[in-house]
C-alpha cells in the first residue's frame, strides 16, 4: 500500500484548483453586444402629453425602451426600478425641482453613472450645459426636434445640434 506524505496532497491541490478554473472559464456565457441592445430612456416631466409624445418619437426608431414619469417625487424610485441608460429630466417640476432630483440620483450608487439631460422651456437656445454644485449636465431647450431628442438619447454629451 502506498503511503501519502504531507507534501503529496499539497502538490495535487493546485492542479485540482486550476482544472476547476479552466472549466469555469470555458462555461462563461458571452455578454450580448451593446449595439444590439435597446437603450433604456427615462423621461421625467410634469407634462404628460410631452412625455407621451417623446415616448412615441423614440420608440418609433425601434432603438429605445422608454419609461415615463410625471411626478418629481417618484422620479428616483422609478429610475431605481427601470435602470435607464439616460434620463431626460425637467428642471422645473412641482414639489421637487430637477436639481434636487439630480443630486439624489448622483448619491445613489447604482444610478450615479447614468447620464442626465436637462430639458426645460426656460432654457435659452445658446445654453447647452446646466451646472450646479452637484455637477454639469447637457441641456436640451424646449421646443426640440425629433432628431435632437434621438441624438441626445443615443449620445448624451454636452454638444447640441443648435450650437
Amino acid at each position: 500500500m502506498k503511503r501519502f506524505t504531507a507534501a503529496s496532497p499539497i502538490m495535487r491541490i493546485p492542479r485540482l484548483f486550476t482544472g476547476c478554473v479552466r472549466t469555469l472559464r470555458a462555461k462563461r456565457i458571452p455578454k450580448p453586444e451593446l449595439s444590439n441592445r435597446k437603450r433604456r430612456v427615462l423621461l421625467v416631466d410634469d407634462e404628460s402629453a410631452l412625455t407621451h409624445l417623446c415616448r412615441l418619437m423614440l420608440e418609433r426608431t425601434d432603438s429605445f425602451v422608454v419609461q415615463e414619469e410625471n411626478l418629481g417625487s417618484r422620479a428616483v424610485s422609478t429610475a431605481r426600478e427601470f435602470r435607464p441608460d439616460v434620463i431626460f429630466l425637467d428642471i422645473q417640476l412641482p414639489g421637487k425641482d430637477g436639481h434636487s432630483i439630480a443630486a439624489e440620483l448622483q448619491c445613489d450608487p447604482y444610478l450615479r453613472g447614468v447620464p442626465i439631460v436637462f430639458w426645460s422651456g426656460s432654457l435659452s437656445c445658446k445654453k447647452n450645459v446646466v451646472a450646479n454644485s452637484h455637477g454639469c449636465w447637457p441641456a436640451l431647450p424646449k421646443p426640440f426636434s425629433t432628431e435632437e431628442l434621438t441624438q441626445f438619447a443615443h449620445d448624451p454629451s454636452y454638444k447640441t445640434a443648435r450650437a
